[in-house]
This record gives structure tokens, C-alpha cells and sequence, in this order.
């Protein structure tokens, strides 16, 4: 027994001595002082970039509204073969519960979430299953409209749209991920919606997901570089792995981006592909409504490795951009007209 705990002690130490041996705080220092890309500035002022918020009447409401709205795979699988199909036509719905409490209070009022500063993600988890719910309810709840030719689903859209611009302001990855997700399943059915599109579908156009996801990574990053047991080089040089690869997505302008694993938190790798897909997604459905709409479409992309071709029926990008599972996102191919 003797001998045992002398064993355990002596391992003890060694644990200890070798992690003063690899600890680092220069190094660390050093590394999160480095600005990063797109005037973010340096981890140091990561985290002031956002003060706390207290959550408003209207996020409560929302939030009681949408745990009395229940999981639905069938709606889910609706929606999402339908982003999936690069028709125009909409496919039978299944039966829906009434979403217009949800859609009312979001047309009607500010969403403020509660926000916190100390690198705290429980809040974002918690909430995040939930405004992804309400989120596909709404988008099936128009694609049901839409296959009536019922001008209100855009109505149902809009709401979406403002859910997800509830949650902009949020540092958290999660947050941001769930902003690109619902933006991205807005766009892969506003072509199908009934014309004309309304003023406000400039706007979802017009935002781009990279420069928040971007922040939203280097919070992550800032809240791994904080952590006072972790100084260590290695805690360092990545660090420095995660702001270079920051550095060459800011740079990037090609849509079928492949990113290599950063050394901090969860890979997000499909994340990157996923949002600079996007780009090529939203242009997608700005030619497809400028087709049904009688006008000429925009050939030429903001992603420098594809365009846009058009022979008549069809929209077709030059280039396939593959994303892997569980991702089902809209076709970059549409059957525009019979």
C-alpha cells in the first residue's frame, strides 16, 4: 500500500513537472496578439466585441412557442427534399401544424437572445434545436403556400429570415452555423415562391456567411488561447495554425474551397465548404427568379472558378460543388422552365 501510494505520488510530480516544462505563456502571448484577417483585430479583443444581453419578452414568447411546436421528420424530410429537387414544382406537403403565432411574433417584434461574454456556449446549445425547428416549420409551412401560388409564403419566408437575423450578433460558432443553415434553406426555396419576390430577399442576397463565420472562429480560438491551465507552445503554434488558415479563407475567392482541419475545437472543415457554396447558391436563385421575372441572367459569378450558363430551361453553374452528409443542399442545375 506503502509503496503504491509513493508510485502515485511520484506520478504525480512527473505529470506536473512536465506540464511547467511545456507551459508557455509568451508564446501564447505572443500568438493571440497577432491581428487577424478583416480588421478583427487580435484574440486579446475578441471577446469585447460583443457585450452581454439580456433576453427580451418577445425571445421568451418565442421560445414557449416553439417547445410547444414538436419534432416533425416528415416536415423535415419535406423541406428538405425540396431544396434538394432543382425543380420549380413543389411536391405534396404533409400535414403542418399552424405556424402563424410564430410567424406573427417574429414580423411583429425584435428577437433579442441573451448573450453572454465569458466564452460560454450552454445557452447557444440549448437553444440552438429549437430555433432550427421553428426555422424549418416556417420554410415548409411556405413551400405549402407557394404550391397554391398563395403570395403570403413569402410572408412565412420573411419570418425565417428574421430568426435568423436574431441570432447574427451571437459570437458562438454554433450561432453562426445556424444563421448560414437557415439563410441557406430560405435561398434554396425563395426561386419557387410566387412572384414577384419581395424587397426584403435583397438583403439575405446581399449578406454574406464568411466574414461572421470568421469571427465566430477566431471567438473560438480565443476561448481555447484563455484557458490558464493550457499555455503551452503547442497551444501556441495553434493558434498561429487557425489565424493562417482565417488568413487564406479571407483571401479566398473561388466557391469550391477545400480547408484543411483546425487545430482547435471542432474540425470545420465542411463548414468553410458549406459557406462559400453558398455564394454560388444565392446566385443561383437571383437567376432563377430573373428568368421567371423575363429578364437576361448574370453569367458571370463572384466566384472566380465557375459561371453562369443558361439554355433556355435550364440554369446550370459551370462546376459541381459537392458538400458531404448529412448536408443536402440545393442543386447548383434548376429546371427553371418546362
Amino acid at each position: 500500500m506503502k509503496e503504491t501510494l509513493i508510485v502515485v505520488v511520484l506520478a504525480i510530480a512527473l505529470v506536473g513537472w512536465l506540464f511547467l516544462w511545456f507551459r508557455n505563456e509568451g508564446a501564447v502571448a505572443t500568438s493571440a496578439a497577432q491581428p487577424w484577417p478583416g480588421g478583427m483585430g487580435s484574440l486579446n479583443a475578441a471577446g469585447n466585441r460583443w457585450p452581454s444581453l439580456k433576453a427580451n419578452d418577445a425571445s421568451v414568447k418565442l421560445t414557449e412557442l416553439a417547445e410547444a411546436l414538436p419534432k416533425n421528420e416528415v416536415v423535415d424530410d419535406f423541406v428538405e427534399r425540396e431544396i434538394a429537387r432543382g425543380e420549380l414544382t413543389i411536391g405534396d406537403p404533409p400535414a403542418l401544424l399552424d405556424v402563424s403565432a410564430i410567424r406573427e411574433l417574429l414580423l411583429r417584434e425584435p428577437i433579442v437572445w441573451e448573450r453572454r461574454v465569458e466564452f460560454d456556449d450552454t445557452i447557444v446549445a440549448e437553444m440552438r434545436g429549437l430555433q432550427m425547428r421553428v426555422a424549418k416549420a416556417l420554410v415548409a409551412s411556405a413551400l405549402t403556400k407557394a404550391r397554391g401560388h398563395d403570395q403570403t409564403a413569402w410572408e412565412d419566408l420573411h419570418a425565417a429570415w428574421k430568426l435568423a437575423r436574431s441570432l447574427e450578433e451571437h459570437p458562438q460558432m454554433m450561432a453562426q452555423t445556424a444563421v448560414l443553415t437557415m439563410a441557406r434553406m430560405i435561398n434554396a426555396v425563395a426561386w419557387k415562391m410566387p412572384l414577384p419576390a419581395p424587397a426584403w430577399l435583397g438583403e439575405l442576397q446581399e449578406r454574406d456567411n464568411v466574414q461572421p463565420l470568421l469571427e465566430a472562429f477566431q471567438y473560438q480560438a480565443a476561448s481555447y488561447s484563455r484557458k490558464p491551465w493550457f499555455p503551452t507552445k503547442w497551444l501556441a503554434d495553434s493558434v498561429d495554425r487557425d489565424r493562417g488558415i482565417a488568413e487564406a479563407l479571407f483571401k479566398e475567392t473561388g466557391c469550391d474551397v477545400n480547408t484543411p482541419m483546425n487545430d482547435l475545437g471542432t474540425d470545420l472543415s465542411s463548414v468553410w465548404r458549406r459557406a462559400f457554396r453558398a455564394r454560388a447558391e444565392r446566385e443561383a436563385t437571383a437567376n432563377a427568379l430573373r428568368v421567371r421575372e423575363g429578364k437576361s441572367i448574370e453569367t458571370i459569378s463572384r466566384c472566380s472558378d465557375g459561371g453562369w450558363m443558361f439554355d433556355g430551361t435550364t440554369l446550370r453553374f459551370s462546376r459541381e460543388i459537392a458538400t458531404a452528409a448529412p448536408d443536402r443542399p440545393m442543386p447548383l442545375v434548376l429546371q427553371v422552365k418546362p
